[in-house]
């Protein structure tokens, strides 16, 4: 799945270069977020000038308000967090497909 996260989060945002993805857990508290290599910030900057809706369907998906503004939203689960990324990029039923498999649901 981290390879397909790559590839998609690259093809999102062409501007900057995405080594590796990997979806963290915040801390023991819990609470998910995709971390991105090796310009964390600037990707998630221009990911929110690039798709500006992206924190209305984050609240959707159970995103906490306060990590709205800071990189990338922090979700109670991690498949609140990818169905989010299918959202926001619009995937393709194919693409939606093969993530799911990946995650293995």
């Amino acid at each position: 799945m981290t390879q397909l996260l790559t590839f998609l989060l690259s093809r999102a945002v062409p501007e900057v270069h995405v080594a590796s993805v990997e979806v963290k857990q915040w801390s023991s508290e819990g609470g998910y977020f995709i971390f991105v290599e090796p310009h964390h910030v600037d990707f998630w900057g221009y990911f929110r000038i690039k798709y500006p809706y992206y924190r209305h369907l984050a609240l959707k998906h159970g995103a906490e308000r306060f990590t709205l503004g800071h990189c990338c939203p922090k979700f109670p689960t991690r498949e609140d967090l990818l169905d989010w990324v299918v959202d926001v990029l619009n995937l393709t039923q194919g693409e939606r497909d093969f993530l799911r498999l990946c995650r293995g649901g």
